[in-house]
């Protein structure tokens, strides 16, 4: 970390990401529930986006944000939609299988060695920042939480 911020100066906006990896693992409950409910995956993820799509409509519609584009984006900035479905869709299939746990914290490993890989290389913009010993080993703890999430779960389907 740089010596210039202290950690509480970087507080709020851990506390921040906490909240939305704790709803994230909300939303999965929620979405594991609607893809039961509606028969497959796809159809909860459909119905996932379209209402997140409307509250986000409203929210800018009201200002919330207090900006408007003035320039339509470049297209590939717009693959993050297209990971957002894929994400939502392949969690309900593994959280299914898995449990909340462990695909939440599978995810999270993911998350980790994506950005691993695209730090590391620079790629989508990002400034070059080659992996630590530390960023390897929190990956491999990651990898071991994975395999006692799932064994627990398993253990618990018997």
């Amino acid at each position: 970390m740089d010596s210039g911020v202290s950690v509480m100066a970087l507080l709020p906006a851990l506390l921040a990401t906490l909240g939305a990896g704790i709803g994230l693992s909300a939303g999965l409950a929620f979405n594991l529930r609607l893809a039961a409910s509606l028969g497959t995956p796809l159809a909860a993820t459909l119905v996932t986006f379209f209402v997140g799509a409307g509250l986000l409509l409203s929210l800018w519609a009201l200002g919330l944000d207090g900006a408007r584009p003035t320039a339509w984006p470049e297209l590939w900035t717009l693959l993050g939609g297209v990971l957002g479905v894929t994400y939502v869709t392949l969690s309900l299939i593994a959280g299914a299988r898995l449990g909340a746990g462990a695909s939440t914290v599978a995810v999270t490993l993911g998350q980790v060695l994506g950005a691993a890989v695209i730090t590391g290389l620079g790629w989508l913009g990002q400034t070059t920042q080659p992996p630590t010993l530390l960023g390897v080993l929190s990956a491999a703890l990651l990898l071991g939480a994975v395999g006692l999430l799932a064994a627990d779960r398993e253990r618990w389907r018997g």
